[in-house]
């Protein structure tokens, strides 16, 4: 089953100090459940990669039952930290 990707755009952004703080964090969470606040708002999914402007995050869609990867812009993620497992 082939996933859908979607993306979000804008034009607010974050300052730069805080775009490179949420790169060097993101890099060292590939591969785990993160949780991504954004200006928009949170997402919790699997940290998929890092790239130059966007990281890929999967995510689970409730309304269709089916996982679809994401594309979030770095200048728009306030804070990105791994989900807490007990």
């Amino acid at each position: 089953m082939a996933t859908r990707r979607s993306g979000i755009t804008t034009t607010r952004k974050t300052a730069l100090t805080t775009q490179r703080r949420i790169r060097n964090t993101a890099t060292g969470l590939v591969g785990n459940i993160v949780v991504v606040r954004t200006l928009f708002g949170t997402f919790i999914g699997c940290l998929l990669s890092v790239g130059v402007t966007t990281i890929r995050l999967r995510v689970f869609s409730g309304s269709d039952r089916r996982f679809i990867t994401i594309r979030i812009p770095i200048a728009i993620i306030i804070d990105i930290f791994r989900f807490p497992c007990p």
